[in-house]
């Protein structure tokens, strides 16, 4: 068979062609730093203290040139760990006038950003929108920290309890914020994932004691079994080198979603670095502390929980409430850290405590009425507005001491 030649069907079914007009108009937006003159590298990252930028813009046509019809305000964004901030539908940090196709020194102060980051330019919102966009050239930050993820921006804001400033962006932990005597510890494992917290040694060779500080912990959800980028089980105890995966809060409780431990396996486990559990303050009388109080009162009040979320936290003296529907739904027992105990319905100064799983040779119905002596357990908040309920989960039957 011979080869047919494309000219040629066109040819037979008189083909046509439509001549279209040309490009006209803004078709993005050059955008020049001039302080700093250097965005940094991957070696070198911009202090913390560089978050005042001032940039140069240029709107460009279709041909590469300067668009001097371009006369308008266009919205500033900064793109950071694979998502804008603010989001598109939010208020933008600032906003940015060319006159003529130009716009000189102009300066946006940038939220707290980490790792690779650019100042998105987007002209998205006007009456009459281009839609034509730009963006910086890399700003190079430090990664985050276990205490980045945590921390909300601010302790006595309403939604304190339940919003993080980096919510929906993909991390990479890598880093202890104590430098060389820091480690990344696992505080607890369970069936679908695992805690971690960034720890601070007696020295760089990782030598007990090992203490944290405020929003130094997260958890890692899984999904399944937690392992390491070798496949073999985490367990507690254990130092890893960092993890990945997407933020999100889920009713109060931060995650690590979808995630890839670094340096798993079970290898180089030192019970002895997990850091001390906070003492929950649960003082008899209104004194400043009391974890249960307003977040407005001197001692942080209810921030505390927040501040140790994902933490292993102690609880003393707490007597065990008579068992009620929360134990046949969810397996959850509650204690009372004032020491009163009896009927708990309706009180929001009470712990859950769930040991199925972990403690199985306790009956939680049996202890009604007794006093711990002492409950270690790691803490998972649920806050939903002005819903919170916190829950500790025991990791072995050390974590329980009975009078």
């Amino acid at each position: 068979m011979k080869p047919i030649h494309i000219t040629a069907i066109l040819g037979l079914v008189g083909a046509c062609t439509d001549t279209l007009p040309p490009i006209e108009g803004t078709q993005s937006l050059k955008v020049e730093l001039v302080t700093p003159a250097s965005g940094g590298s991957k070696a070198a990252r911009l202090p913390d203290t560089m978050r005042t930028i001032t940039v140069n813009l240029t709107a460009l046509d279709a041909d590469g040139e300067v668009d001097t019809s371009f006369s308008r305000t266009v919205q500033v964004y900064a793109q950071f760990l694979g998502t804008l901030t603010p989001k598109l539908t939010e208020a933008p940090l600032g906003t940015f006038t060319l006159l003529n196709g130009k716009a000189t020194n102009q300066t946006v102060t940038l939220p707290s950003a980490f790792g690779p980051t650019t100042i998105w330019i987007d002209d998205g919102k006007s009456n009459d929108p281009t839609y034509a966009t730009g963006t910086s050239p890399t700003l190079w930050y430090r990664d985050p920290f276990i205490a980045d993820l945590q921390t909300p921006k601010s302790e006595t804001a309403l939604d304190a309890l339940s919003a993080i400033p980096l919510e929906d962006k993909q991390i990479s932990v890598t880093t202890s914020r104590y430098g060389a005597r820091g480690r990344l510890v696992v505080t607890s494992t369970f069936a679908q994932g695992y805690t971690v917290s960034d720890v601070q040694c007696a020295d760089e060779a990782g030598t007990p004691p090992c203490t944290s500080q405020a929003y130094d912990h997260a958890m890692v959800y899984s999904f399944s079994a937690p392992r390491g980028d070798d496949f073999e089980p985490i367990v507690e105890g254990q130092t890893i080198e960092g993890f990945a995966g997407g933020v999100s809060e889920f009713n109060g409780l931060t995650e690590i979603g979808f995630p890839q431990t670094f340096g798993g396996g079970g290898v180089n486990v030192n019970k002895a670095r997990e850091p001390e559990p906070a003492v929950l303050d649960a003082e008899t009388t209104v004194t400043p502390g009391t974890w249960f109080d307003s977040l407005t009162s001197p001692g942080g009040g209810l921030i505390n929980f927040e501040r140790n979320e994902a933490a292993p936290i102690k609880v003393l003296n707490a007597k065990v409430c008579n068992i009620d529907d929360d134990y046949a739904t969810y397996k959850q027992w509650k204690i009372d850290p004032f020491g009163v105990g009896g009927n708990c319905a309706g009180n929001k100064k009470v712990l859950n405590v769930i040991t199925a799983g972990t403690v199985s040779d306790i009956d939680p119905p049996s202890l009604a009425g007794r006093t711990l002596t002492s409950v270690v357990g790691v803490l998972r908040p649920v806050s939903i507005g002005t819903f919170n309920v916190w829950i500790i989960y025991p990791r072995s039957a050390a974590d329980l001491v009975l009078q």
